[in-house]
């Protein structure tokens, strides 16, 4: 009888404790899978895994066990990476493996083609460990890096699009450093042909890229903006004085700016070429408040008959615009006015000069008078060089008529002109 006490408390003894180390196993599994889980989690947002390989680059284990990646789902069944990668990669991995105890810090790039065709680029580290004479494996860290490349790929389009638009409107960057007064390029300019001009990028020296006095007038006009930007970011909307950094933040905010300057710059050839010019302040990467812009290369530049640089400059041309018997208009290549005075616009039977634009001549001028002006008009288009003619219309009316290019457009090939000033006196008698 006591014998079978004994057994029966026994076989329970054994039973409760088979229960509990049954208990416990399950909850250190459960806690193995859970941090599993979040170890796989943290490692899949990071990308990274570790794959160990055999001498003959054969599966042997991998860290994290379990993570959602192409490549390390192929690697964890078995496969080998000759099987996975294109020959040439597989290749070039090969000579990185062979190679590895001569370049241990050295990472290896290559890429992985998903089922769907897109494309996946990692990154491995490599040691190669020996475990004895004969046996010997490769502890990998790869990391998936489709993201950092996609990113430099997108960078790499988007500055080569700028280069190309650069290259095409013959465009170029620049900033002004206020404390150092260094002007620096930013992007190259272009020669002629849209070619980079060499030695025209970071910091130059302004007297070899413009005249003394277009330079002058774009550092008056950028010191002009800094003022007036300081002065209105100085007090914040208290009217309480804001301190330095702050200064720098409303500064930037306010986006102080000027607007279209139009500036000479010597080409390659020593040759003035138009630019405009577009400027705003701006943190640099030093967070200092500099002016950067733009400039654009004009493509049309004026050649206007004369040049306004006082009051009294200007009162002389409006008064040479309103003579009674000087008619003055501008054409295009069609013959469209784009412009007169009041005495053309009288003469042709208008009651101001409004009514004129965008009229054809044979709108507006007498048939007599026609074949003299286009025929100069066409010549002056053709040849780029003014023309002058004086004739005598019936007994008692003489005719002078002056046509001059206005505006000419800069081609490859040349100039070529793309709108003339047309200027006659009738005189009776």
């Amino acid at each position: 009888m006591m014998n079978s006490i004994d057994w029966s408390v026994g076989w329970l003894y054994v039973c409760t404790a088979l229960l509990l180390l049954l208990i416990i196993s399950i909850l250190l599994l459960r806690d193995y899978w859970k941090r599993q889980r979040l170890y796989t989690l943290f490692a899949g947002n990071l990308g990274e895994f570790i794959v160990v390989l055999s001498d003959k680059f054969e599966f042997v284990s991998s860290l994290p066990q379990f993570m959602s990646d192409p490549l390390f789902d192929n690697l964890s069944k078995d496969r080998l990476f000759r099987d996975i990668l294109p020959p040439k990669d597989w290749a070039r991995l090969k000579l990185y493996f062979d190679d590895i105890d001569k370049h241990p810090e050295m990472p290896f790039m290559f890429s992985y083609k998903r089922e769907d065709g897109s494309m996946l680029w990692f990154e491995m580290r490599c040691q190669h460990q020996r475990l004895s004479v004969d046996e010997s494996r490769y502890i990998c860290l790869i990391k998936n890096i489709s993201n950092t490349v996609e990113n430099q790929h997108r960078l790499e389009e988007a500055e080569t699009k700028l280069k190309s638009l650069l290259r095409n409107t013959g465009d170029f960057l620049w900033k002004f450093d206020f404390e150092s007064r260094q002007l620096s390029l930013l992007t190259p300019m272009m020669d002629d042909d849209y070619r980079d001009v060499p030695r025209s990028g970071g910091i130059v020296n302004v007297e070899s890229l413009m005249p003394a006095d277009d330079f002058a007038l774009l550092e008056r006009v950028m010191n002009e903006c800094m003022i007036k930007a300081s002065g209105e970011a100085a007090y914040d909307d208290k009217g309480s004085l804001l301190d330095e950094q702050n200064l720098l933040n409303r500064l930037a905010n306010e986006n102080a700016h000027f607007g279209t300057l139009k500036i000479r710059c010597w080409n390659s050839e020593k040759n003035l070429v138009w630019y405009d010019f577009r400027g705003h302040l701006a943190p640099d990467e030093e967070d200092r408040i500099v002016m950067m812009g733009s400039a654009r290369r004009v493509e049309t530049s004026p050649e206007i008959p004369f040049l306004m640089k006082s009051g009294i400059e200007e009162s002389l041309m409006n008064s040479l615009f309103n003579f009674p018997n000087i008619g003055i208009f501008w054409v295009d290549r069609n013959f469209n006015i784009l412009g007169c005075n009041n005495a053309f616009a009288a003469d042709a039977g208008l009651t101001n000069t409004d009514e004129a634009v965008n009229k054809t001549l044979k709108d507006v001028m007498s048939v007599k008078f026609i074949p003299y002006y286009e025929s100069m008009i066409t010549d002056v288009f053709d040849n780029g060089s003014s023309k002058s003619w004086k004739g005598r219309f019936g007994e008692n009316e003489w005719i002078t008529i002056n046509v001059v290019p206005m505006l000419k457009s800069l081609l490859k090939s040349g100039y070529t002109v793309s709108r003339v000033l047309c200027v006659y006196m009738r005189i009776s008698g």
